[in-house]
């Protein structure tokens, strides 16, 4: 990610940071989740990190093309 941050506009990288700070607490939450032995909400929650994951890289190869 880090290689693409100066191409990227105050809007993308706005929106990178808040996918970013959604990524963290689902992280938590899982392991939280995981600790507790609650694997319907482990799955659930690698659901939505896997999502994030991806809008996150969707910004980074837009913004990757974008200045190509």
């Amino acid at each position: 990610m880090a290689q693409h941050r100066g191409l990227l506009t105050l809007e993308e990288r706005a929106r990178i940071t808040e996918l970013q700070d959604a990524l963290l607490d689902r992280l938590f939450e899982q392991a939280d989740a995981l600790a507790n032995g609650n694997e319907t909400r482990v799955e659930e929650l690698q659901a939505d990190i896997d999502d994030l994951v991806q809008k996150r890289e969707e910004i980074e190869k837009w913004a990757a093309v974008g200045s190509a």
